[in-house]
């Protein structure tokens, strides 16, 4: 398919943040900034390989890894730097609509981040989660709306990923709108900006040379060296999706 953003998944990329995943030991999502301190990259470092050990140690069995969209720059990540337990488990990755560089991504979404001061508001405000699960999309109304009208709740994820909707499979937006947005930290946003503003597959900047000599012990961001990669990988991009753009991919 053209568009591999358009359809309805089972993903593996929101870790942490979205509306399943907002339970923490010391922090309250609500009330600690502390628990929004992360992005892709900190799911690549802690959260796929807990989930890799625990699934393993549950089947015994090597895992067949299907990402999708931020799922596979996670993986990317990791993959990149070798991590020791995702290599250790890991038999096939597929990756699909896959994004590392996004240099010219097209996504209205990710243009905004890049173009404006979206995400310098929402820090002066003191503001760390990023579009938060849409309740009503998720309600009995919402979804009977999506399913009559679903060109409308087609076009929102217009905005996002999806340069063609007449391959849509609009008979299905009802499920989709039920699941979108879900929800993640603005940090995470911040270092998606950082990837299009660079043009470089990279760490997160912390801002200053300190914090990042803290980090990674230099003054700036390592970029992940995907030449590292030593598992065989299958990408499945698509034509005319804005988000993972054929060129990137």
């Amino acid at each position: 398919h053209r568009d591999l953003h358009s359809f309805p998944t089972r993903r593996s990329s929101d870790l942490r943040g979205n509306k399943h995943s907002r339970k923490h030991i010391r922090y309250n999502p609500d009330k600690d900034k502390e628990f929004w301190q992360f992005s892709f990259q900190h799911m690549a470092d802690h959260d796929l390989p807990a989930v890799f050990t625990h699934i393993f140690n549950i089947t015994k069995q090597k895992i067949h890894y299907i990402g999708h969209s931020q799922g596979t720059i996670q993986m990317f990540v990791a993959l990149s730097k070798r991590n020791p337990i995702i290599e250790q488990y890991l038999d096939k990755y597929f990756a699909f609509g896959p994004v590392a560089y996004v240099k010219n991504s097209k996504s209205n979404l990710i243009n905004l981040l890049d173009h404006s001061l979206v995400l310098q508001w929402f820090k002066l405000r003191g503001i760390n989660e990023f579009l938060p699960s849409a309740n009503w999309f998720q309600t009995d109304t919402g979804i009977l709306f999506c399913s009559t009208f679903a060109k409308v709740c087609g076009d929102l994820m217009t905005q996002i990923m999806d340069g063609d909707a007449s391959l849509d499979n609009y008979e299905r937006y009802d499920v989709l709108m039920g699941h979108f947005p879900a929800g993640t930290s603005v940090m995470n946003m911040a270092h998606w900006k950082q990837l299009m503003d660079t043009g470089r597959f990279e760490s997160f900047d912390y801002g200053s040379s300190r914090e990042n000599i803290v980090h990674y012990g230099q003054s700036y961001p390592p970029a992940f060296n995907l030449n590292n990669i030593r598992i065989p990988v299958r990408l499945f991009g698509g034509a005319s999706d804005l988000l993972a753009d054929i060129t990137d991919v």
